[in-house]
């Protein structure tokens, strides 16, 4: 009789829930543990707009992942940067009105020596690589704009602090639970 090789078990996949902005536009799903939060967003609140927030916690209530849609009157302003793109895919469920695929990305920015993170959704031409403008999160969607990205513990103003203390840290987190969270969280994003 030839030996039985042991079943690995399958991995328990996290329990999800879903989130639908409230006009129905924008869902997505995150771990059952998490939480979601709404408030007004950014931009203009005038007949059609109804700029909403998203914010999503985990389970210490520490605010991960924000995404605004119905936005208007918002926009990007960029400086010169030297883009690296640490991760990136497309995300199926999302298409801008021009018929653009959004790409999921996870990039570092090194502006004037300093690094800065982001974690969003994304036009393609926001991953190109070297020298560059700045990223912007802004999606143009049929219902106005949704700005989005995970919300890294770094400062800008007064005194710069990067979200990571070396690329390679950064490179680590990937391999954690809570980046796989996230980016399945990002990538589940859903414009209908």
């Amino acid at each position: 009789m030839a030996p039985v090789e042991p079943v690995q078990p399958a991995p328990v996949q996290p329990t999800l829930k879903s989130f639908t902005f409230p006009d129905g536009h924008i869902s997505f799903s995150y771990p059952a543990s998490w939480s979601v939060r709404t408030q007004r967003g950014p931009g203009l609140e005038v007949p059609p707009w109804q700029p909403v927030d998203a914010i999503v916690s985990d389970q210490t209530g520490t605010d991960l992942f924000s995404v605004s849609s119905g936005a208007n009157g918002i926009g990007c302003v960029g400086a010169p940067t030297n883009r690296t793109v640490l991760d990136s895919a497309a995300v199926p469920g999302m298409r801008e009105v021009d018929g653009t695929t959004p790409m999921f990305g996870f990039i570092v920015e090194n502006i004037g020596g300093e690094d800065w993170y982001k974690m969003a959704v994304m036009n393609p031409r926001n991953l190109e690589e070297g020298a560059v403008g700045q990223s912007c999160t802004l999606l143009v969607m049929g219902n106005g704009g949704v700005a989005n990205g995970v919300i890294f513990d770094q400062t800008f103003w007064p005194s710069p602090q990067s979200a990571f203390p070396s690329r390679q840290a950064a490179e680590a987190w990937m391999a954690t639970e809570q980046y796989a969270q996230l980016k399945a969280l990002i990538m589940s994003l859903n414009y209908s």
